[in-house]
């Protein structure tokens, strides 16, 4: 799918991570401390922030858009669409997106929906709020990304454990003078990849679900935890997203050299140094942000915005190319103009 869209600008990314931090170094309990070396140095992630057992994402969701509101100086009726993507939910029924308008005091007009996705979340989330502007429903739409991911991992499983962080993201999209082009692809061929497979209604949680599953090399997962074989999802990375980059390029008509930003999901080191290598752009033009927080899916593009931002011009936000990747398995980019944008340090709470 290839699409352009006029008439939008984005005003406002904001982000926040959970106050707890948990480094790498805690899980010698579980893994040799060569073992934490080697994962470090592979991903690049030496902790992560984990949320509050006791809250759950749209709760982080509520205070980053009540304090971006104030310092954006909106009004609740300054709003009339929300779109709200992730994959932790509060409730299997009802929608969090419909609460989050209660919540926030939106009017009762506003549209609210929420979509299952995780790497590729934030495209499709400014890809649906783009939707909704460009066609007159709605004039100013908040997007919320980012997940409690930490709680669907277990505490044993090395793969996922040493990598996944929490972390959330509101960014508005409303009504203006720019274009923004999107390229989405999907391959549900691929959907074991990364997969929570016990706890829906295909394969219920039993006594049998619960019980552990050693891989070859020795790494313990279970079938009601997130499940991520990582050298897959690496080689469909670095064959699907160079050649998907190249594709917008041309798509939305900007040179490569013009190009200021290219804003990848951030999955984990490794990956991403070798993607930067094989679309051969500088470390400044492609950003890895991960050393602190590891890898939030559908907020890790705005979350490394809101790091890295003092280190941008306003020049080099004019040209963004966003990508994202990851499960689904899904894959897609969004072409943007930032520059006047407001990225906002990220917040605690």
């Amino acid at each position: 799918m290839k699409v352009k869209l006029n008439g939008l600008k984005i005003p406002h990314i904001a982000t926040c991570l959970p106050k707890k931090v948990v480094p790498m170094s805690t899980y010698e309990k579980f893994f040799s401390a060569k073992d934490i070396k080697r994962i470090i140095e592979s991903t690049g992630v030496e902790s992560v922030h984990v949320a509050d057992e006791n809250l759950c994402s749209s709760d982080y969701y509520a205070e980053t858009a009540k304090k971006l509101m104030y310092e954006g100086n909106f009004k609740p009726d300054d709003f009339d669409g929300i779109v709200m993507v992730f994959q932790t939910p509060d409730y299997n029924i009802p929608t969090a997106a419909t609460i989050m308008q209660d919540r926030l005091g939106l009017p009762k007009d506003t549209v609210a929906f929420e979509i299952n996705y995780g790497c590729t979340g934030y495209i499709y989330g400014i890809y649906q709020a783009s939707l909704l502007v460009s066609s007159g429903s709605c004039r100013r739409v908040l997007v919320f990304t980012g997940d409690t991911h930490v709680r669907t991992l277990h505490e044993e499983d090395r793969a996922n454990r040493m990598i996944l962080g929490d972390g959330f993201a509101v960014t508005i999209v409303e009504r203006g003078e720019d274009e923004f082009a999107f390229e989405i692809f999907s391959d549900g061929s691929g959907y074991k990849q990364i997969i929570i497979e016990a706890g829906g209604f295909r394969m219920p949680k039993s006594e049998k679900t619960s019980e552990p599953i050693i891989d070859a090399e020795g790494n313990t997962h279970r079938l009601e935890y997130t499940f991520m074989d990582g050298m897959a999802i690496m080689n469909f990375s670095l064959k699907q997203v160079p050649p998907l980059i190249e594709d917008s390029l041309k798509f939305v008509g900007w040179e490569k050299n013009s190009v200021g930003l290219f804003a990848l999901h951030q999955a984990n080191g490794l990956i991403l140094d070798f993607l930067r290598r094989r679309i051969k752009v500088e470390p400044e033009r492609c950003p890895i942000a991960m050393k602190n927080i590891g890898n939030t899916a559908g907020s890790s593009i705005p979350l490394m915005l809101s790091l890295c931002h003092e280190n941008f011009s306003e020049n080099q936000l004019e040209k963004v190319l966003m990508c994202g990747f990851g499960v689904g398995l899904s894959l897609g980019t969004a072409a943007v103009n930032l520059s006047k944008t407001k990225i906002y340090d990220t917040w605690e709470f």
